[in-house]
């Protein structure tokens, strides 16, 4: 499923949608490398588990030198790429 354009138009200090897919597919074993990451796919089903959540939160903060606020630790957040992407758009500006 192709991503919204006003997705991909968006940033978050500077770095890009694509930027985000990058640091996504690492944390997502069931990921093949060449599948397009469907913007309403559920991160649990691609793999995400606890385990893989705390290495794709470290990386998204270390990439996007953002820090994650507790309330959004939570599964709502990382239901899919989309909502998680929502929510680094939400957060204040490095």
């Amino acid at each position: 499923m192709r991503k919204p354009d006003i997705i991909e138009e968006q940033s978050v200090n500077g770095l890009s949608y694509s930027d985000f897919e990058t640091a996504l597919r690492q944390s997502l074993p069931f990921l093949d490398e060449g599948t397009p990451v469907d913007a309403n796919a559920s991160l649990t089903e691609l793999g995400l588990d606890s385990l893989t959540l705390l290495n794709l939160v470290a990386e998204i903060e270390d990439r996007f030198s953002v820090e994650l606020p507790d309330e959004m630790l939570v599964m709502e957040t990382f239901a899919t790429p989309s909502t998680l992407w929502n929510g680094l758009l939400k957060l204040p500006r490095a």
